[in-house]
């Protein structure tokens, strides 16, 4: 399902993958296996934001934030306070690049060290 702050947007969008769409008010009465947030709020300068009330993200038992900088968002601090496992956009971030590398090489890309690599240079980034 599709909750989306444009009406029209998330109309289209639901009818390309033929599921049902809601406005982000239904949130609330919404249970599904996972909640993926693919808005900017959560992102410098709103890095103290959430697109979700805290207290509705216990309806879905895992939470992923795509956002990666910073690695913890609001949205995933809330939602590991409500006992929700939590996925970050840093491994979104890392497993496109990972297919692209495949892609353009053929290689398999070595997914710990990129790993390792963002997340230390994301850690250095000042979201003050």
């Amino acid at each position: 399902m599709i909750v989306n702050r444009t009406p029209e947007k998330g109309r289209l969008l639901a009818a390309a993958f033929d599921c049902p769409c809601y406005p982000p008010e239904a949130l609330s009465k919404i249970r599904a296996r996972a909640l993926i947030n693919t808005t900017p709020v959560g992102m410098a300068p709103r890095i103290h934001e959430s697109p979700v009330p805290a207290k509705t993200l216990a309806r879905f038992p895992v939470v992923m934030d795509v956002i990666y900088n910073p690695l913890a968002t609001r949205l995933l601090k809330d939602a590991k306070a409500q006992g929700c496992r939590i996925v970050s956009g840093l491994e979104m971030f890392v497993r496109q690049g990972a297919a692209q590398l495949k892609l353009w090489t053929g290689r398999e890309a070595p997914l710990a060290l990129m790993r390792a690599v963002v997340r230390e240079r994301l850690e250095t980034l000042d979201n003050g």
